[in-house]
């Protein structure tokens, strides 16, 4: 009877163990677009940056980078509380139209999805002071609750290079 109680609590344990570690992939595998995408706007605003440093210094009226995105696309990546991947030009509820990747500053950052995702994206500039600043950002709803997760890359130009951290800032991870 022991030797049965025994082994029924050791069938438990590996079970929760691997639901645990299923669960831990799933959130894994959601955010694995994060890094690469941020990544892609972040080389794009470097880009702009430089371009603007190249110009002769008497063409430098005033820094700037594009205009600060609302979050894109507008419409959550949930259906009926369920997370369902955004797709751009899809025939799914959660599809939305590919062109709000075609106005600013997702044009200037060179900055485009064409495949389905989990996350929506902004970017943000802010007014010149000592440095001229900007972000990138992702934001994502796992639960679908209403209450975003955000993952982002700030970056400047400083002097005469464009240069930040290279690592990824987040405020409610889980969410």
């Amino acid at each position: 009877m022991a030797q049965k109680l025994s082994l029924a609590l050791a069938t438990l344990l590996l079970l929760a163990l691997g639901a645990w570690g299923i669960a831990s992939s799933r959130r894994a595998a959601r955010f694995a677009e994060v890094p690469q995408n941020l990544r892609l706007m972040y080389e794009g605003a470097t880009v702009f940056g430089q371009r603007y440093l190249a110009r002769p210094v008497k063409e430098r009226v005033r820094p700037n980078f594009p205009i600060s995105s609302a979050i894109t696309p507008e419409s959550p990546c949930c259906h009926e509380g369920r997370v369902m991947p955004c797709a751009p030009g899809g025939k799914t509820p959660t599809s939305y139209s590919p062109a709000e990747w075609k106005k600013t500053p997702f044009v200037e950052l060179g900055f485009e999805l064409k495949d389905p995702h989990r996350y929506r994206y902004s970017f943000s500039s802010f007014e010149p002071g000592d440095q001229l600043r900007f972000e990138v950002s992702a934001h994502g709803d796992a639960d679908c609750d209403g209450v975003l997760s955000r993952f982002y890359r700030k970056g400047q130009v400083d002097g005469e290079s464009v240069s930040g951290p290279l690592e990824l800032f987040s405020e409610n991870p889980e969410e």
